[in-house]
């Protein structure tokens, strides 16, 4: 009694025409599971192709690095805008955009309107760096951001938030900040 090719381990608890049955069973079942899986791979190839459209107007070079990773780079917002966007809630209570923030992103201008919202304890989505592996389970607050923005504006240095970040309200800095953008107005 030789076995068939294919009938390995089957063939010695079944006869040697069961064995062939059985194995010709399976290969239609996987033939079946290898048309279904290609079936699936050319739609989903298709589907992904097809609705692409090309922008009809040329985008600006600081939006090039969002187009190119399919997220918003920081250079898209002003300090109050990123704050805005961040209040937008959801789920998840993130904020996503890149940590790009260039050192003078933060500008005088900007600095009575965060002053005016340094004491906000309303809460709002934590900022979110695309590329961090964790994901928090944290909200912020608009002060928190309002005071980082103007650390960075008096220390004068870039903003960075890293790969996340959920500021909150701390009373004494935003107090100490308050003072000290009086004492600049003064001179």
């Amino acid at each position: 009694m030789g076995r068939g090719k294919g009938c390995d381990g089957i063939c010695s608890i079944l006869a040697n025409d069961s064995c062939h049955i059985y194995t010709h069973v399976i290969r239609k079942q996987l033939i079946a599971s290898m048309k279904i899986y290609l079936y699936i791979l050319i739609f989903a190839f298709l589907s992904s192709s097809c609705g692409q459209k090309e922008p009809k107007k040329k985008p600006e070079n600081r939006q090039l690095e969002s187009l190119k990773y399919g997220f918003k780079s920081a250079t898209e917002y002003t300090p109050l805008s990123f704050i805005k966007a961040a209040q937008n809630r959801n789920p998840l209570n993130l904020f996503e955009t890149q940590n790009d923030f260039p050192k003078d992103w933060v500008k005088i201008v900007d600095i009575d309107s965060l002053v005016s919202i340094i004491d906000s304890k309303e809460k709002c989505n934590c900022y979110f760096n695309p590329f961090s592996s964790y994901i928090p389970n944290d909200s912020a607050q608009v002060g928190g951001f309002a005071i980082e923005f103007i650390k960075a504006f008096k220390e004068n240095k870039k903003v960075n938030l890293g790969l996340y970040s959920c500021p909150k309200l701390n009373e004494k800095e935003a107090e100490e900040l308050k003072v000290w953008w009086e004492n600049q107005k003064k001179e």
